[in-house]
């Protein structure tokens, strides 16, 4: 899956899910906590994914890769993706056991906390429960384009950055 057709995917997924507020509460991460620039994980994503192909907010290489796979592999937040296995509708077994495996690093090192969730729930699984949900339409992706954008401007504002 290319980034584009990922965040397109992220766009479409409830940013409401129940336990992954839980998770930010227990490692004191996200919305609610500190002075984050987005109001929900899936703001994040889409964020993250729509200054994908820049230097942008978090200094990337202009050599970015462009497969999802990739950039889920790279992420430091736990809650982020978490939130995105639950939304996307991981199986809760697997939803559960990657909570009590990140919950138990509260006090680590969040890349061991996202090293955890994905020895759990690998990009692979993630990527095949997105595939299963029902095609975009091409009004719907044009409100997801729209909100990717959103989500880039709303972090560059936050941080300074042009909006180009």
């Amino acid at each position: 899956m290319q980034i584009t057709d990922f965040a397109r995917a992220v766009s479409q997924l409830d940013p409401a899910t129940p336990r992954h507020r839980d998770l930010e509460s227990v490692l004191q991460i996200g919305v609610g906590f500190g002075n984050p620039w987005y109001r929900s994980q899936k703001e994040h994503w889409l964020g993250w994914l729509g200054d994908y192909h820049t230097p942008g907010a978090y200094s990337r290489s202009q050599m970015s890769p462009t497969e999802a796979r990739t950039v889920y592999n790279r992420i430091n937040c736990a809650p982020m993706l978490f939130w995105l296995c639950e939304a996307a509708g991981i199986a809760d077994s697997r939803l559960k056991e990657s909570f009590d495996a990140v919950a138990q690093l509260s006090s680590g090192r969040v890349a061991s906390q996202c090293a955890a969730l994905r020895r759990i729930i690998p990009w692979a699984d993630v990527e095949k429960v997105l595939l299963q949900r029902p095609e975009i339409s091409a009004i719907r992706i044009s409100e997801a384009d729209e909100a990717i954008c959103a989500a880039r401007e709303r972090l560059r504002e936050k941080l300074g950055l042009p909006l180009e």
